[in-house]
């Protein structure tokens, strides 16, 4: 399984989203490369959607699973608020969130029920390992 995020933010919330995602998208593939869910060929696509509630009409939710191509588009709304004003552990936990809605629909690209609970176990356990890690680590080493 691959992981690979982007995002969609009103301007105020881009920094600090921008912040979280490349921590959240180093260690999660990481931990990804390192659990049974290696061997599993899919790609999930995370694209959240941080806008003010008063935008939430033009930027819908829009999760979708593509069996053929196994793809899992994860695209949720997440509090626009904490990306703005929240600390970044507050910021980090929302984000780790979005990522979790993902996980009932892992089974329908192949996961046993076994992967989809060590997916589970690994996202539980991300947020305390990010917040562990010293923070300028954010891209890995070239």
């Amino acid at each position: 399984m691959k992981f690979w995020e982007s995002y969609e933010a009103f301007k105020p919330a881009t920094e600090s989203l921008f912040t979280v995602a490349r921590r959240v998208e180093l260690d999660l593939n990481s931990a990804l490369e390192k659990s049974t869910l290696a061997a599993l060929d899919c790609e999930l696509r995370y694209v959240p959607i941080v806008m003010p509630v008063e935008m939430h009409d033009q930027y819908t939710e829009r999760s979708r699973l593509s069996n053929k191509n196994r793809i899992f588009d994860c695209a949720p709304q997440l509090d626009y608020e904490l990306f703005v004003d929240g600390s970044f552990e507050e910021q980090l936990r929302e984000y780790v969130r979005g990522i979790a809605l993902s996980a009932p629909h892992l089974g329908r690209l192949g996961a046993t029920s076994e992967q989809v609970g060590e997916f589970e176990s690994i996202l539980s356990s991300l947020t305390e390992t990010i917040l562990a890690t010293p923070p300028e680590r954010t891209r890995p080493s070239d």
